[in-house]
């Protein structure tokens, strides 16, 4: 009986060395990722896997967009959703973005090497472009 004691108490007391930080990741919420205002292709942003969600502001260029994923040792994965590699936004009769903008990826699991997986936008097309990601 003073084991199991001995043991519950080690066992609080390892429990009370766990510092309480409150983390948003994991609750289904869409976590921010950042922004960033392009030309060409966009900064790179963070994914841990599952779903990951981009957004174009209204200001943004028509044309073909495609979400690669970077590798710095091997070619650069374009990344695919509902079977296709490339996205259309605001041309005429596409249904790759909703009406706020936005395309979500899922199930991009796959394209974690690693601990996360490293995303960037590029566009085909001239002018600026504001992106906004979430994961």
């Amino acid at each position: 009986m003073k084991r199991i004691g001995l043991l519950l108490a080690f066992f609080a007391l390892s429990l009370a060395s766990i510092p309480a930080t409150s983390y948003a990741y994991g609750t289904g919420d869409w976590d921010p990722q950042g922004s960033d205002e392009f030309t060409n292709q966009s900064e790179i942003f963070l994914s841990g896997g599952g779903d990951f969600k981009i957004c174009l502001s209204s200001d943004s260029q028509p044309g073909f967009y495609q979400l690669y994923e970077e590798d710095p040792y091997n070619r650069d994965d374009a990344v695919y959703s509902n079977g296709t590699r490339g996205l259309y936004f605001k041309t005429a009769g596409s249904d790759d973005f909703d009406e706020n903008g936005c395309h979500v990826f899922r199930n991009i699991g796959g394209y974690v090497d690693g601990d996360q997986a490293e995303f960037y936008l590029k566009k085909y097309s001239g002018g600026n472009s504001i992106v906004y990601a979430y994961d």
